[in-house]
């Protein structure tokens, strides 16, 4: 077999257009000048304009009155699908992968799907404690869970209000914050550390310690550690050290393949 036929024919055009929409993206409105997308893609103004005409076709860009680019209502179909598929994106596999092999712990992988905070995968570590109810698909009790405080904490102050509308505190355990104001001071402390925990708030005897992944100032979702209270206890500075370094491991490169046409 080829090179090529084990890689696959990478178009040029094709990647530009979609890095320009990554960096539209992740830059504020008054900063996507077509002088400023051209410097960061490394490319001429000219080129930045027909592939913006080009997306505008699409439906992917529009143009508004004032000559500037904004997101297309083909992108609502995109980012609609993307939230309801339940299979993890491989590159958020690995570093879930290398959580287990560290800590020896069970790690989750959550995300928002639907408009709930749902445990996409899970994976068992050597010396696992393994929360029996807490499956890939499960999104109940948010509020008990790390994962769901996560989630709620970093979310658009639109979804988190729809979803606390939705659904009123559960209580799992005797330990479980059910108190609106006291959950909301404890959303306002997860979002000021930048990591939740829950001891014994949705299972006797197990506690998880949560962190939120970013890409390009975009909540993609949360690793989440699992471990029995007191194990937990004297490591939790070790399980929190390990959920920050896999949140800020790169995605694995894609492997280039020869380029096509432009």
């Amino acid at each position: 077999m080829t090179d090529e036929a084990r890689t696959g024919t990478r178009i040029q055009s094709v990647s530009r257009a979609a890095h320009l929409l990554m960096l539209i993206a992740s830059l504020p409105e008054h900063e996507r000048s077509v002088a400023r997308l051209a410097t960061e893609l490394g490319t001429s103004v000219p080129t930045v304009y027909h592939l913006l005409n080009t997306l505008v076709d699409a439906k992917l860009l529009t143009r508004d009155e004032r000559k500037q680019f904004r997101f297309g209502f083909a992108m609502e179909v995109l980012s609609h699908a993307y939230a309801q598929q339940t299979v993890p994106p491989p590159e958020l596999l690995a570093p879930l992968r290398w959580i287990t092999e560290v800590t020896g712990e069970s790690a989750y992988l959550s995300a928002w799907r639907g408009g709930n905070p749902v445990v996409l995968t899970h994976l068992a570590g050597t010396h696992a404690v393994q929360v029996t109810n807490l499956r890939p698909g499960y999104r109940g009790a948010a509020n008990a869970r790390a994962s769901g405080k996560v989630l709620l904490a970093f979310a658009e102050a639109a979804d988190r209000d729809r979803y606390l509308a939705m659904h009123p505190l559960e209580s799992v355990t005797e330990k479980t914050i059910t108190d609106p104001a006291v959950f909301a001071r404890e959303l306002a402390l997860v979002a000021r550390n930048g990591y939740a925990t829950d001891v014994e708030e949705f299972s006797p005897g197990v506690a998880c310690i949560a962190a939120p992944i970013w890409s390009n100032g975009i909540l993609l979702g949360c690793y989440t550690i699992s471990a029995p209270v007191e194990r937990y206890r004297r490591e939790k500075a070790r399980y929190l050290g390990c959920l920050r370094e896999a949140v800020g491991m790169p995605a694995a490169p894609v492997q280039e393949g020869p380029a096509g046409p432009a």
